[in-house]
């Protein structure tokens, strides 16, 4: 049976946080009706606030089409709509839950209610940059959103609210849809008959936009002054992305493969050394270990693996001298993970769920007992990688088996340094070409670490400063 996973957040402002632009919605001035006392020309301020939200410089729905805008009402550029009474209630969309006002439009609500309405953006109204809203008289109660339970505003549009105009109960909703899926999807090798649920959360570039998308993304930008929306940084190299006319975000960067022999999902050939390549940015996929437990209640938190490995070319630790260079707690992979993949990979609201997880870790040689997990220094993480005992341990999720255990990088990965693995042996449900070894947690002897081998057995000669592995992360959510 299916469970969503629904957190809301009702926002009630303490008078003393009570800002002097929601302040004014709430006070008559000079005790006349229907006077504008308000023309609000948005800049940055949070979310959070129950009457307005302001855009990010995502512009979000920008290059949208009108099918993600406006439960109700959507107006096109320079329209002119006057609504005078009447209810406007229980309307969902992206952009606009009730309303969405383009560019040059202008949006004007004399009386009436807009109540229940939901949306990513504007629970009951969108403004555009550009877009014009008024609001004289009437409610505006009881919608939600990710951002802007009430209007949601970008930077240039302009909002008039007058002392007459009722805006209270609309709450903000943390994530929207957290969701496991009814359905499963095959992990590893197809013939491990192994199938676990599945959650989409966060994003991240994976897949290569194809050779004729690449260079038209490249005159693109070649042609235009663009700003980044997002930054993707490894260890050497910088992804910046961008968000292109049809809506979408990719990722641009100087491609960096471990083998030029290598081909991307599509079959065509991994791009060189120093090639630009486009990546598009999508939901990561995560496989969820621990259904039966959590969705018992058992566990109170759901604890999640990628699907994909990642990434790459991230080093477990830079040299192999130091004293506990191979030790979790003392890992550059750990510290990326927590910093740069948690900040780019996930939105603040994202990040409100993501559970700061106690870890246990093992000592050097300790990896295959019950207590492995229970002798090193524990970590507080809110992103990690699983250990030699979670994935080789008989009575966890993975069983020991090796063809459980078998991950396929993704076109992103292998454009960073990322070994693809070839044979029938590693054959996945996904990639057929491939897959890859990645990283454990788990001290071996040493300067080694434990990996887990492109066969999904595991491998014990793996150095510190490797850099051809990939990155499988793991979450846990308190939703």
């Amino acid at each position: 049976m299916q469970k969503r996973f629904k957190i809301l957040l009702s926002i009630i402002l303490p008078i003393i946080c009570i800002t002097s632009v929601c302040l004014s919605f709430l006070l008559p001035v000079n005790n006349k009706s229907n006077e504008k006392v308000n023309e609000i020309q948005i800049n940055k301020t949070r979310y959070e606030a129950n009457y307005f939200a302001t855009a990010d410089e995502k512009s979000p729905a920008q290059g949208q089409s009108s099918s993600y805008k406006g439960g109700a009402i959507f107006l096109e550029p320079n329209a002119i709509f006057i609504m005078s009474g009447g209810t406007l209630q229980s309307h969902t969309n992206t952009y606009g839950g009730a309303v969405f006002i383009s560019e040059g439009a202008t949006f004007t609500m004399n009386g009436g209610t807009i109540t229940g309405c939901g949306a990513t953006y504007g629970g009951a109204i969108y403004v555009s940059a550009g877009g014009t809203c008024n609001i004289n008289a009437g409610t505006i109660t009881g919608n939600t959103a990710n951002y802007g339970p009430s209007i949601y505003a970008e930077a240039g549009a302009t909002v008039n609210i007058s002392e007459d105009t009722v805006i209270d109960e609309n709450s903000v909703e943390i994530v929207k849809n957290v969701e496991i899926s009814t359905d499963t999807i095959v992990v590893g090798n197809p013939s491990a008959n192994f199938n676990l649920h599945y959650v989409d959360f966060g994003s991240y570039p994976q897949w290569y936009v194809g050779d004729t998308m690449n260079t038209t993304l490249e005159n693109w930008y070649s042609s235009n002054s663009l700003t980044s929306v997002n930054t993707y940084v490894l260890q050497t190299r910088t992804w910046q992305v961008y968000k292109y006319t049809d809506g979408n975000l990719y990722a641009r960067g100087t491609s960096r493969p471990a083998s030029t022999s290598n081909t991307y999902l599509s079959g065509e050939i991994v791009k060189g050394y120093s090639e630009i390549a486009w990546f598009k940015v999508e939901p990561i996929r995560w496989v969820v270990l621990n259904y039966d437990s959590y969705t018992s209640g058992a566990s109170e938190t759901l604890e999640l693996l990628s699907y994909f490995a990642l990434v790459s070319e991230i080093q477990y630790y830079p040299n192999t001298t130091d004293i506990g260079c191979n030790e979790w707690v003392n890992s550059k992979l750990r510290i990326w993970l927590n910093d740069t993949f948690y900040n780019s990979a996930f939105t603040e609201l994202e990040q409100t769920v993501i559970h700061n997880s106690t870890i246990g870790n093992n000592v050097n040689g300790n990896y295959q007992t019950e207590t492995s997990n229970t002798l090193g220094t524990e970590t507080q993480d809110n992103v990690y990688v699983l250990s030699y005992w979670d994935y080789c341990n008989t009575a966890g999720c993975f069983g020991n088996v090796s063809a459980r255990k078998i991950c396929c990088p993704t076109d992103f990965a292998l454009s960073n340094y990322c070994s693809l693995v070839y044979g029938t042996s590693t054959v996945n449900a996904t990639r057929a070409s491939g897959s890859c070894h990645y990283w454990t947690r788990s001290a071996y002897t040493g300067y080694q670490v434990l990996r887990i081998g492109g066969d999904g057995g595991y491998s014990t000669s793996w150095v510190t400063r490797g850099n051809e592995a990939g990155i499988r992360p793991a979450i846990q959510l308190k939703v």
